[in-house]
């Protein structure tokens, strides 16, 4: 059992929206955005099926060619891929809920397999000699950081090569949905440790090699 306080979750920001995530899970995400006066959500299209429910204040839906002002005491449903906008143009604060059913990775999962398409965004890491000895120290190394990258939104595999040429060279493969998931895990501090703590197994420093998928094709 869990009991989400909607008060204690409002976040106001003087410099734009304010979005704090209460429900995270593979078919249901739920966010609470909070809107000072003037403030906006920008025009973008539903990546879910979107349920808005207002918490409290008024609010100015655009949803597609239609334009509703809504409060509390009212769901207002926004079928996927639709264009949509919010504003508060109140002159009282505002904060509502966003419901999207699936969540939005799951509608990005089920249209990959309807592509045949296994992962949109790849990167090749070359990395350079390990120093001698170093080779369990390594294996255990990308094995742990593999289960630390595959927490963050978007991953999909992350896999291991060694050179069949005996040179002890290692090489991986990371699969995310798209460029800007991957890119997020790429800039993000879990990396940024990660690859500090490999630095001194290796003969100099990583290469990455950035791909899109353009065909695919699995027995």
């Amino acid at each position: 059992m869990e009991i989400i306080d909607f008060k204690e979750k409002e976040m106001f920001k003087k410099d734009g929206r304010g979005v704090a995530n209460l429900i995270d899970e593979p078919y249901l995400l739920v966010n609470q955005v909070c809107l000072e006066p003037t403030q906006e959500v920008p025009l973008h299209h539903a990546n879910s099926n979107v349920t808005l429910q207002v918490v409290h204040g008024e609010g100015t839906f655009n949803i597609g060619d239609k334009v509703v002002k809504m409060g509390p005491g009212k769901l207002l449903r926004v079928p996927i891929k639709s264009a949509m906008s919010i504003k508060n143009e109140s002159k009282e604060q505002m904060a509502f809920l966003v419901i999207k059913t699936p969540q939005p990775q799951a509608v990005e999962k089920e249209a990959r397999k309807v592509e045949g398409e296994e992962g949109r965004f790849v990167n090749l890491i070359n990395f350079p000699p390990l120093k001698d000895g170093s080779d369990k120290e390594f294996l255990e190394w990308f094995s742990q950081s593999s289960k630390v990258f595959s927490r963050h939104p978007g991953f999909i595999s992350r896999t291991l090569l060694k050179s069949t040429e005996g040179t002890g060279r290692y090489a991986a493969i990371v699969e995310h949905d798209s460029k800007g998931t991957f890119m997020t895990m790429h800039l993000s501090e879990d990396r940024e440790v990660l690859f500090r703590k490999v630095a001194p197994l290796l003969e100099g420093t990583a290469k990455p090699h950035f791909y899109e998928v353009a065909a695919s094709y699995r027995k």
